[in-house]
Parts: C-alpha cells; sequence; structure tokens
C-alpha cells in the first residue's frame, strides 16, 4: 500500500547503549568472579557465564579458551593490582622496617576482607588444591609473590637490627596465613562471638602481637 502524502517511515529503533569490544574481557571477569564466587569452580560453566556476561559461548572463547584460562584471568585481574601496590610501596619506602611492615600488615587486613579478595580466597581454600595446575599456579604468582614482599620488609629491619633474624623467615609465612585466617573465622562466625572485636581492632592488636609476641617484658633487676 503506497505511503500517504507526508507520512514519514518510522525511525528504526536504536539501542540504549551499545558495548564497546575493549570492554568485553572486563565484563566477563566480573561475570565470572560472581559466577565461581556462587557455584565455585567445580560446578561453574562457561555457559553460565557468558550468560551473565550478556556474550553468546563463543564470543567468551575468544577471549578464553577454557575454564581454567578463566579462571586464571580473574585471579591475575583481582590480585595483581594489589600485589603491584605491595611492590611499589615496599620500593619507594625509605623509613624504618617496623613502619614498612604495620604499614602492609594493616593493608593486607584491609583487601583480604574485600568482597572479590575473600571470594578468591575462599575459592583457593576450598577446591584449588582438587586442581593441581591450578593449586601450582597460584602457589608461583601469588602466594610467593606476596611472601616476597614481606621478605624484603622484614631482611631490611634485620640487617638494621630491627628484627630478630632466626624469625624473619617464618613470619613471611605465618603473616599472611594468621590474617586470613582470622579474617575468614570473624567473617563467618563473628555473630556467635560473645565478645566481638571490629576488624580494626584485630588488625591492629594482631600488628601489635607479630611485632611484641604476648610475652611481658623481663622486669628490671633490682639487686647491686
Amino acid at each position: 500500500m503506497p505511503r500517504a502524502r507526508g507520512s514519514r517511515r518510522p525511525a528504526a529503533r536504536r539501542p540504549r547503549w551499545r558495548r564497546r569490544p575493549e570492554e568485553r574481557p572486563d565484563e566477563i571477569l566480573h561475570a565470572a568472579l560472581q559466577v565461581f564466587g556462587e557455584r565455585g569452580f567445580a560446578h561453574t560453566r562457561l555457559d553460565d557465564v557468558a550468560r551473565r556476561a550478556g556474550v553468546s559461548k563463543g564470543t567468551l572463547y575468544l577471549y578464553y579458551a577454557s575454564k581454567d584460562a578463566l579462571f586464571r584471568a580473574v585471579v591475575r585481574a583481582v590480585k595483581g593490582p594489589v600485589l603491584a601496590e605491595g611492590e611499589a610501596y615496599v620500593e619507594a619506602h625509605q623509613g624504618p622496617a617496623r613502619e614498612a611492615l604495620e604499614h602492609l600488615v594493616l593493608r593486607m587486613w584491609e583487601i583480604m576482607a574485600d568482597p572479590p579478595q575473600a571470594t578468591v580466597s575462599r575459592l583457593v581454600q576450598s577446591e584449588i588444591r582438587h586442581f593441581p595446575e591450578l593449586a601450582r599456579f597460584y602457589y608461583e604468582e601469588i602466594v610467593l609473590r606476596s611472601r616476597r614482599i614481606l621478605e624484603r620488609v622484614l631482611e631490611r629491619g634485620v640487617a638494621a637490627g630491627e628484627f630478630r633474624p632466626e624469625q624473619a623467615r617464618f613470619a613471611a609465612r605465618a603473616i599472611p596465613a594468621m590474617a586470613l585466617t582470622l579474617i575468614t573465622v570473624h567473617g563467618g562466625l563473628a555473630a556467635f562471638d560473645p565478645s566481638p572485636m571490629s576488624r580494626e581492632a584485630m588488625a591492629a592488636h594482631a600488628t601489635d602481637l607479630i611485632l611484641h609476641g604476648v610475652l611481658a617484658p623481663a622486669a628490671p633487676r633490682t639487686d647491686a
């Protein structure tokens, strides 16, 4: 049927927004973190991630060839920036080693309590040990890199006479483990604690415990 004179063809409906290709990897990683957190690594399917990200499974494969590759990318995206932050801080710090250690412990506490960080840590604790190649990847790229940040500070402190040399090597392993354990227990079971402590108070006390232990200072001798 011919159009009436003066009538106009309806304008084609335009989408409100169009996803730019460079945004897709970040959107896929964000969706993957959510799905991994909800379903666990073993039960997550790439179909689930693609659906959450709003892309086809074929599009997801253009960026990440497998679920393992996607998990590695998520870990690097979540953990990489904070490790780089710690490395930059240690490189630039010129003051006492104790000051640097206090800063790193308090910052570690903040980072581990951050939801994306906590999600990755929970996945690693609960599942990744069942996937040896992913466990090796996480240990080599995240655990050892994190440990080296603390080791550099502890080594400086030993050289300056601030820290006990016999404890420095162990401390680089114990400090992250203590922080992660306390944060995990505090986050999951705090509602049942009869005398709860704030996260800030726990961080401050943990720092004091690391630096001074539990032994009271020896009383000064009074004999001549």
